[in-house]
């Protein structure tokens, strides 16, 4: 089996199956082919909710995480991040900046989750750069945070290494490198103007990435509310009975 470790092994090996001796060329299909798979959903790019945390400014807002590319889930199990018995328990599906914004305007008209022995379904969404929440929230509230990191591009500069220094390595080559390789070897085609070999890369890569996101709705990791009933409906879970 043919061990794809860093760039530069990615490079040689695309250098040897293409025939081409133009290093230069490989790497820019190769950043080619990483614009293809900026929102690619793998399990090695979750945080981990349990330690991912999120602090809520003025106006019930919190600003965006600057690795961020994509949100699945926040929830509020505690006070400062940490579960208790008392709640508030809180699980804020995505909805819509014009949602966030309409109902943000009568939610002061309900009362807010305070120990209430229940599970509450909330609301979040991206207003401006920042992230707002629907029951409200009170300033430095801590919520738990579970999304899709952002990851380096090959061959950038490494943030804080020594000049020169690239990035040689990122969670997508490590654990999906037939992206990359399917991905590079379209985009080398499609310059090459051999568009019978491109398309034959591109069914490849598009069935690679069809399998991930099979795997994702399986596992429902997509986030928001995947149970078949209306947004509209009240925040409460359905699943847990007050006694």
């Amino acid at each position: 089996m043919y061990i794809i470790p860093d760039a530069d092994t990615l490079v040689n090996y695309l250098l040897d199956f293409t025939g081409s001796s133009d290093e230069n060329e490989i790497q820019q299909c190769i950043f080619q082919a990483e614009l293809m798979m900026r929102n690619i959903e793998l399990p090695a790019l979750r945080t981990n909710p349990y330690e991912t945390f999120g602090t809520v400014g003025a106006n019930q807002l919190m600003p965006i995480p600057a690795d961020m590319n994509k949100p699945i889930l926040f929830f509020q199990q505690g006070q400062n991040g940490m579960p208790n018995n008392t709640g508030p328990w809180v699980v804020y599906d995505r909805i819509g900046d014009r949602d966030i914004i309409t109902q943000g305007l009568i939610a002061e008209l309900y009362l807010s989750p305070v120990n209430v022995p229940m599970v509450i379904r909330g609301k979040f969404s991206e207003v401006g750069d920042n992230y707002q929440f629907l029951p409200y929230i009170g300033e430095n509230t801590v919520l738990n945070l579970y999304y899709y990191r952002a990851w380096n591009l090959l061959f950038t500069p490494v943030t804080g290494g020594t000049p020169g220094e690239t990035v040689q390595t990122n969670p997508v080559l490590q654990s999906w490198p037939e992206g990359y390789i399917y991905g590079s070897l379209h985009e080398y085609y499609v310059k090459r103007h051999s568009p019978d070999d491109a398309a034959i890369y591109k069914q490849k890569f598009d069935l690679a990435w069809a399998t991930v996101e099979n795997q994702n709705n399986l596992a429902k990791w997509s986030g928001g509310n995947t149970r078949l009933v209306s947004v509209w409906q009240p925040r409460r879970d359905r699943q847990y009975a007050v006694k």
